[in-house]
């Protein structure tokens, strides 16, 4: 019997290391919300929600996550500094079009201090922004981001 418990321990031992070892720096929950705050109960992109959790993301490197519903892929990484600088990037997939995709003020990228744990971005799909003229964009969703477990 101790035989057996003791093999036990040393196996889950064993297996200790290894789970460490894959998980990343921070854990990061996200969701999109595809639907227009002026049209929240028709959800007027037709789109469905998406969320999800990830924990394969270290600082200073580039860390993906798919949304394959609303056809984008999120792109971000989190600097490790006092005030954790997160810079965040949004690509549109094969049905979106060479303009997508922006946040606020046509902005290609969002760079934000984390100085809350979970963070906000409106997405938008339009043309590019050029110097000071008015961009007419179509509103894509909310995505949420929220850090957790930085290390």
């Amino acid at each position: 019997m101790l035989r057996s418990v003791l093999s036990a321990v040393l196996v889950v031992t064993g297996l200790l290391p290894s789970v460490a070892a894959c998980a990343g720096d921070y854990t990061v929950s996200y969701a999109f919300d595809s639907a227009r705050g002026d049209d929240v109960a028709a959800d007027a992109t037709g789109l469905p929600n998406e969320a999800g959790t990830t924990r394969e993301c270290w600082y200073e490197k580039y860390c993906s996550i798919s949304l394959p519903k609303a056809d984008l892929t999120i792109t971000f990484t989190l600097q490790r500094s006092s005030r954790h600088q997160v810079i965040v990037y949004a690509d549109g997939g094969r049905s979106r079009g060479a303009g997508c995709c922006y946040f606020a003020g046509g902005e290609r990228r969002a760079a934000i201090e984390l100085t809350q744990p979970m963070l906000y971005l409106r997405i938008y799909e339009g043309p590019a922004l050029k110097q000071n003229e008015v961009v007419q964009s179509i509103h894509l969703g909310l995505l949420y981001l929220q850090f957790s477990d930085l290390r």
